[in-house]
């Protein structure tokens, strides 16, 4: 299946870039996924075979034509057309990452014991700039089992900086 959702997310780049809608495409697939991700009953409504392709057509229209181009709303139609609106998180999550290449952008995904400030969140991303030699988004969750520190996962590698993680470390060497 994300063979399927690739192939879906590569249709509609290469639209986007033709367009020069890459960008505005992207941020409007990722407020939708977050809608997505926050109502998963809507996506099942979608999904549901009782619900005739035209009319989930119109509810795409309804819920979010305000906020993406028809575009964006005919590809979401499409794969719920043949059956695939499961798909479409993965399809949009793949959309980004192509969008992201194009733009040299890398995401971030911080786990951090508690919040953090706006401040930090700033040098945080500065630092990762600096090293990454590309423009970071962070994507921001808290786990407090972190107990401090953080972590941060990009481009597949995983930086660890948590208590919990020195913690354990130092019962491996103090434990045997």
């Amino acid at each position: 299946m994300a063979q399927i959702s690739k192939e879906y997310a590569a249709a509609l780049f290469a639209i986007a870039e033709e367009k020069n809608r890459t960008v505005a495409w992207s941020e409007s697939l990722k407020q939708i996924a977050e809608i997505l991700q926050e109502n998963p009953r809507y996506l099942a409504l979608l999904a549901s075979p009782e619900i005739p392709p035209e009319e989930r057509k119109s509810l795409l229209d309804q819920a979010f034509g305000g906020m993406a181009d028809p575009e964006v709303i005919s590809f979401m139609a499409l794969i719920c057309r043949r059956g695939r609106a499961k798909e479409l998180p993965e399809a949009i999550t793949h959309f980004r990452q192509l969008a992201d290449i194009r733009t040299r952008t890398r995401v971030a995904r911080v786990v951090s014991a508690a919040p953090l400030t706006e401040q930090e969140k700033k040098r945080l991303t500065a630092a990762l700039e600096k090293q990454s030699g590309m423009k970071v988004t962070l994507s921001c969750a808290v786990d407090p089992s972190l107990i401090g520190g953080l972590t941060v996962e990009m481009d597949g590698r995983v930086t660890d900086g948590s208590v919990r993680t020195r913690l354990r470390e130092i019962k491996e060497v103090i434990g045997g």
